[in-house]
């Protein structure tokens, strides 16, 4: 958890300050997709706090669009056709759109779909990233080592 922390900092302040991909959402779509626990929502709120502090916008906005956005993707990770990895795309491509779409309404800004398309693009090599971050580095409560 401590080095997932790390990377959303890390990406917080890339997202700020040089790329226009929302990279934190990114990485939580992702994450939630893989796994549905409690910590996805905390990260998701924290983050969003965090990003709208970097940015300078209304803080706790991001939060709110985070926290729906990780619970939604929470909720169809649990559909019978979630196991399919090619599905994070259309669905990272939805949920970027719309935090843009809601971003451009409250803040008056111009939509940009290209960095919403390169995003979704992009979500396919996260997903994987995440899911190897996750299945060989960090130990399950299930295995018990043995001494």
């Amino acid at each position: 958890m401590k080095t997932l922390v790390t990377i959303l900092i890390i990406a917080s302040f890339l997202q700020t300050t040089i790329l226009p991909i929302d990279l934190v959402l990114l990485i939580l779509i992702c994450r939630a997709y893989i796994k549905s626990e409690k910590e996805n929502l905390y990260l998701a709120f924290v983050f969003g706090l965090f990003v709208s502090y970097l940015g300078l916008s209304n803080l706790g906005l991001q939060s709110l669009i985070y926290l729906g956005i990780v619970l939604a993707t929470q909720m169809l990770s649990k559909l019978q056709f979630a196991g399919n990895p090619l599905l994070v795309m259309p669905i990272a491509l939805v949920f970027l759109f719309l935090n843009q779409l809601i971003n451009s309404y409250i803040n008056h800004n111009t939509l940009e779909f290209y960095t919403v398309l390169l995003a979704a693009l992009i979500s396919l090599p996260a997903l994987y990233l995440v899911r190897l971050w996750e299945e060989r580095f960090i130990v399950q409560r299930s295995i018990k080592l043995k001494f």
